[in-house]
């Protein structure tokens, strides 16, 4: 997975927001089409079992084994350029299969 520089920044931020246990973010699956999602990240202190741990400076976000291939494509980016609103997403290079929004 790739984490972009303002994607990094706004996580930062939300760890700082969810208090001193947060250690990253438990992924939980998208909101989206695969084109552009919206992650559903939740506070976490530790890598569960059956989870990978990727790590960006700091943050670290625990993925679920059955998307580990599908994420290694993703990019994670923060996004300020949305018409009503702004924040994280997730994006796969066209062609990837088995983006978590298609099932």
């Amino acid at each position: 997975m790739t984490i972009t520089e303002p994607a990094l920044k706004s996580l930062r931020n939300l760890a700082r927001r969810a208090g001193g246990n947060c250690q990253g973010f438990r992924f939980e699956g998208v909101v989206g089409s695969c084109r552009a999602s919206v992650p559903i990240l939740k506070p976490a202190e530790v890598c569960g079992k059956g989870e990978i741990e990727v790590q960006a400076g700091e943050i670290r976000i625990f993925i679920p084994l059955e998307h580990q291939e599908m994420m290694e494509a993703a990019t994670l980016d923060y996004d300020t350029s949305l018409l009503f609103g702004r924040g994280l997403n997730l994006t796969w290079p066209h062609g990837v299969r088995g983006c978590p929004a298609c099932g």
